[in-house]
């Protein structure tokens, strides 16, 4: 046996002797693939709200927004998913909106068109765009971690997409074709807060006479510029406007249970007062992982998932407070050192640290004349920048913009 081989047969066995199969906890969600369902829990209300609107027969249009990370991607292959279960004369579709200069009925004829992979018109629309068919899409290695049964996004693709000269009457035409085999046909483009505000502006306002039409759309956006923006001005584009908000504790820790039972070897009850359900994290270790998370989805598998990397390598037979501290030493570690980010990006992130909030109050001018700007204004850039890394969040109120740092981050004395 070679050393990498029992290197491998190491790192086994601890996994096992905490009845896992692997670490299940992932930032994306388009990574769970067939897990998805397992481990999403809570948004009762908001799910409601959406199969409530689904049951009328007319075509709608959904915005759900929220911020940075709070789980708009699990929330929306949620509802396609039961849609696919429960509604057999619906076409869910799902695309992930690139960030490169791609329209959105260009997106929306992409998406339509890989979930008819028996659609010879189909298949040759995505041909002529320069995009594999469904149909080989689906033997490539590298779209294997997409979602089963959606269209999935394109940000993988090696070949520039070539877009067809009228793509919102490509796409009419194929959903026309869709609907000779569906009673409703479902387009989801996921990711709209990834474009710039203003261009993103300009996608809706050009798209209008797609989205007014026989499809439905369920669209994502975080309220930083674009759905802020959207729901004082043009409210009118949307039918429903739906907030993803943070899970409350009880939520998160029943996500915990949920995603530790989805890899278990052997399986176990989901007694929350039972040690074993949410094993080799202790009672107050998972209790701590909840709270420091802050019901956040994305903060809370980031730092799951490097606590248990953490106490892998110390070879810990549980996550005692010790370990857990250690690992959201790793994971600041390891968030903080994005190779994008400028020495300006740092100090801004610093301050905010230090200060614990930041806003156009609060900066002194001494702030402004290290950073070499002079208004306050100039430096949003900057914490936009933060923003997007998921490093900064901007907080909700009337009297001021503050921005308060992402809670898994330690301050740089502390490291």
């Amino acid at each position: 046996m070679s050393e990498a081989d029992q290197l491998w047969d190491e790192t086994g066995n601890i996994f096992s002797s905490w009845n896992l199969q692997e670490i299940p906890f992932s930032e994306s969600a388009s990574s769970l693939r067939s897990n998805l369902d397992k481990v999403f829990t809570g948004r009762t209300n908001e799910l409601k709200q959406i199969f409530n609107l689904l049951r009328g027969r007319e075509r709608k249009r959904i915005l759900v927004y929220g911020s940075v990370g709070i789980g708009k991607t699990a929330f929306i292959l949620e509802v396609l998913s039961v849609l696919q279960r429960k509604s057999t004369d619906t076409l869910a579709t799902y695309i992930s909106l690139p960030t490169e200069k791609t329209d959105l009925a260009t997106a929306a004829l992409i998406a339509l068109a890989r979930s008819m992979p028996n659609d010879e018109w189909a298949q040759q629309q995505l041909k002529q765009m320069g995009l594999i068919s469904e149909l080989t899409r689906k033997t490539k290695t590298k779209f294997e971690g997409k979602i089963a049964g959606f269209g999935g996004s394109f940000e993988e693709e090696t070949e520039t997409v070539n877009p067809p000269q009228i793509p919102t009457l490509a796409f009419e035409d194929l959903l026309d074709r869709a609907l000779q085999k569906y009673t409703r046909v479902v387009v989801a483009i996921d990711d709209l807060d990834k474009q710039d505000p203003d261009r993103v502006r300009q996608l809706l306002h050009n798209a209008q006479g797609m989205l007014k039409g026989d499809a439905w759309f369920i669209l994502t956006g975080h309220p930083s510029g674009l759905t802020r923006d959207l729901l004082i001005s043009e409210r009118g584009l949307f039918d429903l406007a739906l907030e993803i908000k943070e899970l409350d504790q009880p939520t998160t820790y029943q996500m915990l249970i949920n995603y530790l039972s989805s890899a278990r070897i052997t399986e176990t009850d989901k007694d929350p007062e039972n040690p074993d359900t949410v094993h080799p994290f202790t009672l107050e270790t998972a209790k701590q992982l909840c709270q420091r998370s802050e019901g956040i989805p994305r903060w809370f598998n980031r730092i799951a998932h490097y606590v248990l990397l953490k106490a892998a390598e110390l070879n810990a037979e549980k996550i005692t407070p010790e370990v857990f501290l250690a690992g959201l030493e790793y994971v600041s570690q390891e968030l903080r050192g994005q190779s994008e980010l400028s020495p300006e990006d740092y100090y801004v992130l610093d301050l905010i640290l230090e200060r614990g909030l930041l806003s156009d109050t609060s900066a002194t001018m001494n702030d402004l004349k290290r950073m070499r700007v002079q208004e306050f204004s100039q430096l949003l850039p900057i914490i936009d920048k933060l923003v997007q890394h998921d490093l900064v969040r901007r907080l909700p109120t009337d009297k001021s913009t503050e921005y308060r740092a992402n809670p898994i981050l330690l301050p740089p004395s502390k490291e």
